[in-house]
């Protein structure tokens, strides 16, 4: 009788484990209750039947646990506690990337509010916010695209880029 105490908290322990995995999301208060509920179970019986009780109440504990642990993961539930989506950088990301970049840069607008050094631009008749490279540019402008980072497009005033010199040839 006292050895049907261990291995029902053992059993209850497994089964607040296993709740916690289809049921509460997350690792929270039940499955740490689960954990700590099993554990007293082993604890329990050790305590109430001795050396060989205990060992084989945990060794029943670490085996209800392996059979839990391998049903688990061929049902798929261990599949939620994986992220499936690929964190790589996309190739076609990359290409768009590099279009909007070469369509962008040498570009004219206008500033349509004042760039100390952040403001909006009219380029191409779409409104981006754009930076200067640290001087005022004062409202209206003209402005040439010099460079882009990822979200940021720099700018100067279209007077002051340097005219592009093609190679004779």
């Amino acid at each position: 009788m006292t050895i049907l105490v261990p291995i029902a908290l053992i059993l209850v322990g497994l089964a607040l484990l296993a709740a916690e995995v289809y049921i509460v999301p997350g690792f929270n208060v039940v499955g740490v209750l689960g954990l700590l509920v099993a554990g007293g179970g082993v604890v329990y019986a050790f305590i109430m039947a001795g050396t060989l009780g205990g060992v084989m109440a945990l060794m029943g504990a670490i085996g209800g646990g392996g059979l839990l642990f391998t049903y688990l993961w061929r049902s798929g539930a261990w599949d939620r506690f994986i992220l499936a989506d690929d964190l790589r950088r996309d190739t076609l990301v990359e290409a768009a990337e590099h279009e909007t970049r070469s369509r962008v840069l040498g570009q004219t607008g206008v500033a349509l509010t004042p760039l100390r050094p952040t403001g909006v631009a009219d380029l191409g008749g779409s409104r981006v916010e754009v930076v200067t490279e640290g001087a005022f540019i004062a409202a209206g402008s003209r402005v040439r695209v010099v460079a882009m980072d990822r979200r940021r497009y720099f700018v100067r005033l279209a007077e002051e880029v340097e005219p592009e010199t093609k190679p004779e040839g």
